[in-house]
């Protein structure tokens, strides 16, 4: 598994130039370019400021899925980092996770998947919540394609 400063270096790493509606598109190719097969197995969802722009069911997912998806973006929304570093973070004691917030593991998940959307010199602006494969394939391939966006909005 990652550490917590291999995470917050990914998450350094895509920082994006700009990220808006139009960009949208590009970062919904990438996935499907990245994830290819895998495309069908996973739900994804992506927010800017909160309100979702994008969302795809993959032909075999469930509602189960939708519920992750619904878990890992409250992570990120609340804490300003993906899930995965929440999940690294809390390793030694998950419960403290949500014991000491006072949050319900019903809304809040702390597995790899969810992934903030950061512009340079501006912050966190949204999110791409991916949920299907391992929680780490779930983050690497939101990593991934925000990365590849940065490429080609340089």
């Amino acid at each position: 598994m990652a550490s917590l400063d291999d995470v917050l270096q990914q998450e350094q790493a895509a920082q994006l130039p700009h990220f808006n509606l139009a960009d949208v598109d590009t970062l919904v190719a990438n996935l499907k370019e990245l994830g290819q097969a895998d495309f069908d197995r996973v739900c994804i969802l992506i927010k800017i400021n909160q309100r979702e722009v994008f969302f795809h069911a993959g032909t075999q997912t469930t509602n189960e899925n939708n519920l992750w998806i619904e878990k890992k973006s409250n992570v990120v929304d609340a804490f300003d980092h993906s899930s995965l570093f929440e999940k690294i973070n809390y390793a030694d004691d998950p419960q403290s996770f949500y014991r000491d917030g006072g949050l319900s593991p019903k809304d809040y998940a702390i597995v790899g998947g969810g992934f903030p959307i950061a512009v340079t010199n501006t912050g966190i602006i949204g999110s791409l919540i991916v949920s299907g494969l391992t929680d780490e394939e779930d983050h690497e391939l939101a990593y991934q394609a925000l990365l590849k966006l940065k490429s080609q909005l340089q």
